[in-house]
């Protein structure tokens, strides 16, 4: 029996510990008193099987294992009506778990044994009262900053953190403690050696047997040299984000050059040599010439794709109505033989960027108008609901539609499910719309049923949604 597990098994307080798969791995002296079952009767087996009546504590488990430290009432089921609160806190892959008979005392009693299972635990630990006040820091906690407790109880321990954050901090902890709800911040607080460390601070409401509100209980890990390696990540990303980008303009400089080429000569060709060619050789040409045009509205369609993931959101109030009947102008300016029916009502609002909902809605409108082609009567129609939480547009048309089995691939990139043949793309404007709609914290789906149209639905934020 290793030093920890003689101090363990000296406790009146009952204890034990859980591996991962929820089995017993240690079992003291006075767990066998409490419930009347030996350590060799439940060394190895599954707790929740061996005790169903706890089974509702495997959400606390899960919660420590999580890194909280959790404190919550317990009724091992003795014979007589006692109360008992158990402490779950996770010990590198086990958990332990520490269960106090508190029939005659009070729950939130910090006395010698908690205090010693406290102070040999790898992470700072405090305690406050029901006035937010801290009236207890472990060892391990005492040994980073190197002030004694009389510092940093009450407020005290405040004095060290990083100025930066000190607003932060105090909102979170006391907006969570007039909620009685849980939280975790990360702040900076400063060492012994006067370096200020990145701390993740987890802290959750106390309540005693009988509902009553107790305080918190919290735990701090230090997070700075995972927050550095992020930090590097994200500078990492940003310098070859910023070197695609470059690459993604040269490149397309470059390429629209030759194509321009290949685009005008082969026009030139036709006009020029055109009586020499026969049927096929006219034909060859104007694929060639396709395929060139088709190339540069690939081109165009991808840079404006990956400039859409960069730049602030300036969210303001749109007006819908009025950017649907542009888009719907450029439309029948293109094809002025066509004739679509829109329908869309005056006075919709919605609260976005107004260039990016420009753009979105310039490629759902050219998607219904392009799957229409083949439709007598074509109709398209645009309408908005108002939800507590979101705002829902919807563009319904008549068209061609879709086999809802392909649903998921409208919204990636490259992905059609027609050919080109059929009704011309690069497949590029849906991904656009996606990741426009991803940009707003908002959602993006499709409805549809072949030869019966097809309706997109776009949900942002709600400006009243919490």
């Amino acid at each position: 029996m290793t030093a920890a597990e003689r101090i363990l098994e000296a406790l009146t307080d009952g204890v034990f510990t859980l591996d991962p798969e929820g089995r017993v791995t240690f079992w003291n002296a006075s767990m066998e008193r409490l419930v009347g079952v030996t350590r060799d009767a439940i060394i190895g087996e599954p707790l929740f099987a061996k005790f169903p009546s706890w089974s509702g504590e495997a959400e606390q488990v899960e919660r420590a294992r999580a890194g909280a430290v959790v404190v919550s009432p317990m009724f091992p089921g003795a014979a007589e009506a006692r109360r008992y609160v158990a402490t779950y806190e996770a010990l590198e892959a086990d958990v332990m778990v520490v269960i106090r008979d508190v029939t005659t005392t009070q729950e939130s009693e910090v006395d010698a044994r908690f205090q010693l299972m406290a102070d040999t635990s790898p992470v700072l630990l405090w305690i406050a009262g029901t006035d937010g006040l801290c009236t207890f820091f472990n060892q391990r906690w005492l040994e980073f900053t190197g002030r004694p407790l009389e510092r940093e109880l009450g407020n005290g321990w405040a004095e060290g953190v990083h100025p930066e954050d000190f607003s932060r901090a105090m909102d979170t902890y006391l907006d969570a403690f007039v909620a009685r709800a849980s939280f975790r911040m990360e702040y900076r607080l400063r060492r012994a050696d006067g370096a200020y460390r990145w701390l993740l601070d987890t802290g959750v409401p106390r309540f005693l047997s009988r509902g009553e509100f107790a305080g918190y209980i919290g735990s701090c890990i230090d997070i700075t040299d995972s927050r550095l390696a992020r930090d590097d990540l994200d500078r990492l990303v940003r310098e070859r984000t910023a070197e695609l980008e470059s690459f993604a303009y040269s490149v397309s400089h470059d390429l629209r050059a030759p194509l321009r080429g290949i685009d005008g000569f082969s026009h030139a060709l036709l006009e020029e040599y055109g009586d020499k060619l026969d049927n096929t050789g006219r034909a060859y040409l104007d694929r060639v010439r396709d395929a060139a045009q088709r190339m540069a509205r690939l081109i165009d369609d991808l840079l404006q794709l990956s400039r859409i993931s960069r730049g602030e959101l300036r969210a303001t109030r749109c007006d819908l109505t009025e950017l649907a009947h542009a888009a719907f102008r450029t439309l029948r300016e293109r094809e002025p033989g066509r004739v679509v029916e829109l329908l869309v009502a005056d006075g919709l609002f919605v609260t976005a960027d107004a260039q990016l909902l420009e753009i979105a809605l310039d490629n759902i409108l050219g998607n219904a108008w392009k799957f229409t082609a083949n439709t007598p009567n074509a109709r398209i129609e645009i309408l908005t609901e108002l939800f507590d939480a979101e705002i829902v547009i919807k563009v319904r048309d008549n068209g061609a539609g879709f086999d809802m089995a392909y649903a998921a691939k409208l919204f990636l990139p490259f992905q059609r499910l027609h050919t080109a043949s059929e009704f011309p793309g690069t497949g590029i404007g849906l991904a656009t719309v996606a990741r426009i709609v991803r940009r707003h914290d908002g959602r993006v789906w499709a409805t549809g049923e072949v030869d019966s149209g097809a309706t997109f639905h776009i949900a942002l934020p709600s400006p009243r949604a919490p």
